[in-house]
């Protein structure tokens, strides 16, 4: 549906995105994940025409739509900010585009009539923009953008400026018209959270480039690089020196710490010096000398939080390096502040990384 080949773009001596390639199918909600000034923004606006790419080519539907006015672009754009039009009602609202294309007053009825109920706005069709909530506006725009038909909606972080309890439920909403109307999302937002929660696949933009592609699970599970790891969910980060390789199992000393096992199908000489990631809700605490998972480091616990669902721990090794562990709310929690106990994980549960 959408493809992206090779794109940069530069703004003065900055490079903004830097051979990005990209494949979206249709029908499918992909995320860009990133940071403030990463370049989402910037992609988006190369989709819609609001800016050129300096190189590279962008097709939508198998057409390249390089040379083509944003008003001739088979897509739809939702904002952060909604700008609905103050002077217009609801229905006024949506109804913008058709009337701009000419089409019949009689279909442009019809069409709003569906998409008033499936956006569940019907009792405010004559409602003014500044008697909505942000969700109902949000809704809205929704509606204003799908009228026009695009093959592709491009929607830039459209959920930010709503406080937490709203965002989870236009999430929910957003993922259900998406499927109702059949329309290919394009959604950037630098929440991890809603990036994982909305994507059928996703993609983690920095730098101007894009690090890695795939569904959120894979992401978070197999991350190809330290950004992703480090970006996606909470991480700890041990320094190891490589002792030996067998295969695909590489041991490595943390010095005071002890050593731990990890899997890689990479090569490492010995005394390579490795970075390892472990996730906080991969580790299992015991008591010292206990160990039922592959890899035991002994440790004190220096601080208990408690979250509400979930303790988490703040383990200090013989090395001085400190690990989270995440218990969850239910499980028989009996570490307080002192405690020697040991931190076990497996194998697998291992990242490894070059610093």
């Amino acid at each position: 549906m959408v493809r992206l080949e090779s794109i940069t773009k530069s703004f003065g001596p900055k490079t903004v995105l830097e051979d990005c390639s990209l494949t979206i199918e249709e029908g499918e909600r992909f995320v860009l994940l990133g940071q403030s000034g990463c370049g989402k923004t910037t992609l988006l606006r190369l989709i819609a025409g609001f800016d050129q790419p300096d190189s590279g080519r962008i097709l939508i539907g198998g057409q390249e739509v390089g040379t083509l006015p944003v008003e001739q672009r088979p897509v739809g754009f939702i904002f952060q900010r909604h700008a609905l039009f103050p002077h217009m009602n609801v229905y006024d609202n949506i109804a913008v585009g058709p009337r701009v294309r000419g089409v019949p007053e009689s279909e442009i009825k019809r069409q709003i009539d569906d998409l008033l109920e499936i956006t569940r706005l019907t009792d405010l069709r004559h409602a003014w923009p500044g008697q909505l909530s942000g969700g109902e506006s949000q809704r809205v725009a929704l509606a204003r953008a799908v009228i026009n038909k695009p093959k592709v909606l491009l929607l830039d972080e459209p959920l930010s400026a709503l406080d937490d309890s709203l965002r989870q439920n236009l999430r929910e909403e957003l993922m259900d018209m998406q499927r109702a109307f059949g329309i290919t999302f394009l959604f950037v937002t630098h929440d991890q959270e809603e990036a994982m929660s909305l994507a059928d696949r996703m993609s983690i933009l920095e730098g101007g480039s894009l690090l890695q592609v795939g569904t959120p699970q894979a992401l978070y599970d197999q991350p190809a690089d330290p950004f992703t790891a480090s970006f996606l969910g909470e991480i700890n980060r041990l320094e190891g020196t490589v002792l030996q390789q067998t295969g695909n199992q590489v041991t490595l000393s943390l010095h005071e710490a002890g050593t731990l096992i990890a899997l890689s199908d990479s090569t490492y000489a010995e005394n390579t010096q490795l970075n390892c990631y472990l996730r906080p809700e991969r580790l299992s605490l015991k008591d010292r000398g206990v160990s039922e998972a592959v890899n035991c480091l002994e440790g004190t616990v220096i601080q208990k939080l408690f979250f509400g669902n979930r303790f988490q721990y703040r383990v200090q090794l013989k090395n001085e390096s400190v690990l989270n562990v995440q218990v969850p709310y239910g499980e028989k929690a009996v570490w307080e502040q002192g405690d020697s106990l040991s931190v076990s994980f497996a194998y697998r549960d291992v990242y490894l990384f070059t610093p």
